[in-house]
C-alpha cells in the first residue's frame, strides 16, 4: 500500500482537530511581580495562553524565560470567569514592583488603550491583540507585530437547536435580529440567543467588521444581542439556543463547544508596542522577524495554544513584520513545526523484523501522520503514527544485517516531515530442524487367567498379564471385547490388569483382550473363549 493510500484512511488533521485533543490550559498570571526591566504585556483574551506558553514554556518545551534573560517576558491574563459567571482571577493587577495596582486590562482594546493617549501607562510594554489597529490606534502609530494565524467562526452548544451549518447571510440576520428562531434557518424550534464579545474585545471588533463586509454595509446589532466576555464558554455550552463568535483555536482548547460550519475566516494575531519601542532591542528580539516569537523554537508553543505560527519574512511570510493596519488574509502563510524521526528494529522470528519509529516535535500536541519503513533502500510497508510512534513488521527478509530507515509524512499543515538516520537490524535465520531418532517400542504378549467356564449369574473375573520383551513393567489400559462390544476393561499396573466381564451370553463367548500399549511398549492382543453354562 502506498503512503498516499494509507493517508487516505487517516482523518486529516487540521489545527482545530488536533487541538481538540489538547487539555484546556490552566489560567495563570506570572508567579512573580515584574521588575523595571521586564517586558510586561496585557490585553487579548484570545492570545493570553499563547503568550504564557511563549514566556514560560509548555509540555516539556522551554519558553523564552528559560534562557534567564535580563528582561523577562511577562503576560497578565485578561479576565476569567467560572461557569456561574463569577470572575476567577483578581480584579486588579500590580504590573511592576512599586507600582500601584490597576484594574485588570481586559481585551485587545483594553490592552492597547494603555499604550497611548490619556490612558498611557509606562508600566505596560506591549498589548496582546486579536485584531488589527483601529483608526485611533493607527493615528497613535502603534506598531502591531503579527505572529500567528487564528480562525474565527461562530460556536454553539454541542447539543444545540442550531443547524450544523449557517450561511454568512444567516449569521448577519441572526445578529441583526431579523432571524430570531432556529427553525427559520433549518434548526429545531428555539428562540436564538446571540452573544457578542465585550466592547474592548479585539475578537468583537474583528467579528463586527466581518459582518459589515458580508452585508456590504454597516450592521446594527439587534435588541436580542447580549454582550459577554470573549471566549467564555459558560453562557454557550449549556444553552441550546446560544450562539457567539469564537476563536476556533480557543474552542479547540476548551472542547465544550460546536463550531458551526458554513463560515470561517482567518485572522492574524498581534503583539502591539509603541512606535518609540518598535525598533528597540527587546521588541525586535521578541517580536521582530528574527525574534523569538517568530523562531522555530516558538512554533510548537503557539500550536499548543491552538494557533499556527506565521511564516517568517525570510520565507516570504509576515511574522514579525510590524504594521499599523490589519494583515491581509492573503498574507496569513503559516510555518510548520519541525519533527525528528528515529527508528529501531528487533528480529524475534526467522526472516522477520519488527520495526518501530518514534516521531518527535511539538509540545503537548504531537505529530500525526504515517511512517514508511524502508529496508535496504526499498519501502517495505507503512504504519500510522499513534502517540508519537508507528510500527510495522517486515517479513520475507534474508538472514543477516539489513539497513533500515523511517520516513514520516504528516497529515494536515501543522508539521514538517522528517527521515531517520539509517540503523542496522540483524534478522534471525531459521532454526535448524532437529534430527529425531525413531523410538522402537518393546514387543508385548498377553496372557489371560480366566476360568474356561462359569455358571450363569456368577461373577466373571480374571487377570490379563502383559508380558514384556524388555526391562520394566508395562502400563496403560486393557479392554476385552465380544465382537465389537466392550464387555470389560482394566488399568495395567505392574504389568497386570484385573478385569470383570459383564453381559456374556449363555454358551461360548469368543473374546479378544487388547492392550493399547504406551510410549515404551507396543500394543498386543490375545483371543480366548469363556463358556457360560
Amino acid at each position: 500500500m502506498s503512503v498516499r493510500r494509507l493517508l487516505a484512511g487517516v482523518a486529516t488533521t487540521s489545527v482545530l482537530a488536533a487541538a481538540l485533543a489538547v487539555a484546556a490550559p490552566a489560567q495563570a498570571d506570572p508567579a512573580f511581580v515584574p521588575d523595571a526591566d521586564d517586558i510586561v504585556g496585557v490585553g487579548s483574551d484570545t492570545t493570553m495562553y499563547a503568550l504564557g506558553y511563549l514566556a514560560d514554556g509548555h509540555s516539556g518545551v522551554a519558553g523564552y524565560n528559560a534562557g534567564a534573560p535580563a528582561q523577562r517576558l511577562v503576560s497578565f491574563d485578561a479576565r476569567t470567569f467560572d461557569s456561574a459567571g463569577a470572575q476567577t482571577n483578581s480584579a486588579s493587577v500590580t504590573l511592576r514592583a512599586g507600582a500601584a495596582p490597576i484594574v485588570r486590562p481586559n481585551g485587545s482594546g483594553g490592552g492597547k488603550g494603555l499604550l497611548y493617549g490619556a490612558g498611557n501607562n509606562p508600566d505596560v510594554s506591549f498589548a496582546r491583540s486579536s485584531s488589527g489597529n483601529n483608526a485611533n490606534e493607527t493615528a497613535a502609530n502603534l506598531q502591531a507585530f503579527p505572529f500567528a494565524k487564528d480562525t474565527l467562526a461562530v460556536a454553539t452548544a454541542q447539543s444545540s437547536n442550531a443547524p450544523a451549518a449557517l450561511t454568512p447571510a444567516q449569521i448577519v440576520q441572526i445578529f441583526e435580529g431579523t432571524v430570531t428562531n432556529w427553525s427559520q434557518v433549518g434548526g429545531a424550534a428555539g428562540v436564538i440567543k446571540p452573544l457578542a464579545p465585550q466592547t474592548s474585545s479585539g475578537t468583537g471588533d474583528f467579528f463586527k467588521k466581518e459582518l459589515d463586509k458580508i452585508k456590504g454595509s454597516t450592521v446594527t446589532y439587534g435588541p436580542g444581542v447580549t454582550f459577554v466576555q470573549e471566549h467564555d464558554d459558560a453562557p454557550i455550552k449549556s444553552d441550546p439556543n446560544a450562539i457567539a463568535p469564537f476563536s476556533v483555536g480557543r474552542a479547540g482548547l476548551l472542547g465544550t463547544l460546536r463550531i458551526e460550519q458554513g463560515w470561517q475566516v482567518g485572522r492574524a494575531l498581534y503583539n502591539v508596542v509603541r512606535q518609540a519601542d518598535a525598533g528597540s532591542a527587546w521588541a525586535q528580539g521578541l517580536f521582530g522577524p528574527n525574534g523569538y516569537v517568530c523562531s522555530p523554537a516558538a512554533a510548537s508553543l503557539i500550536l499548543d495554544a491552538g494557533f499556527e505560527q506565521l511564516l517568517s519574512s525570510a520565507q516570504g511570510g509576515k511574522c514579525g513584520v510590524a504594521t499599523t493596519t490589519a494583515t491581509a488574509a492573503s498574507d496569513l502563510l503559516t510555518a510548520k513545526v519541525t519533527t525528528t524521526t528515529t527508528v529501531a528494529g528487533t528480529s524475534n522470528a526467522a526472516g522477520a523484523a519488527t520495526l518501530s519509529a518514534t516521531v518527535g516535535g511539538g509540545g503537548q500536541l504531537k505529530p500525526q501522520g504515517v511512517v514508511a519503513f524502508s529496508v535496504d533502500g526499498a519501502v517495505k510497508g507503512q504504519g500510522v503514527v499513534t502517540g508519537g510512534r508507528a510500527t510495522y513488521t517486515a517479513t520475507g527478509l534474508t538472514p543477516g544485517v539489513h539497513q533500515v530507515t523511517a520516513t514520516f509524512t504528516p497529515t494536515g499543515a501543522a508539521f514538517n516531515g522528517s527521515t531517520s538516520a539509517p540503523v542496522d537490524v540483524t534478522v534471525r535465520a531459521a532454526a535448524p530442524v532437529p534430527v529425531t531418532t525413531p523410538t522402537t517400542k518393546a514387543a508385548t504378549m498377553l496372557a489371560v487367567s480366566f476360568k474356561k467356564s462359569y455358571a450363569k449369574g456368577a461373577a466373571v473375573k480374571g487377570k490379563v498379564k502383559v508380558k514384556e520383551s524388555a526391562a520394566g513393567k508395562a502400563a496403560g489400559k486393557v479392554v476385552i471385547k465380544l465382537g465389537k462390544k466392550t464387555v470389560g476393561k482394566g488399568k495395567v499396573t505392574g504389568g497386570v490388569a484385573t478385569v470383570t466381564l459383564k453381559a456374556l451370553a449363555k454358551g461360548k463367548n469368543k473374546l479378544v483382550a487388547e492392550y493399547a500399549g504406551n510410549a515404551s511398549f507396543a500394543a498386543s492382543k490375545v483371543r480366548f473363549v469363556i463358556t457360560i453354562k
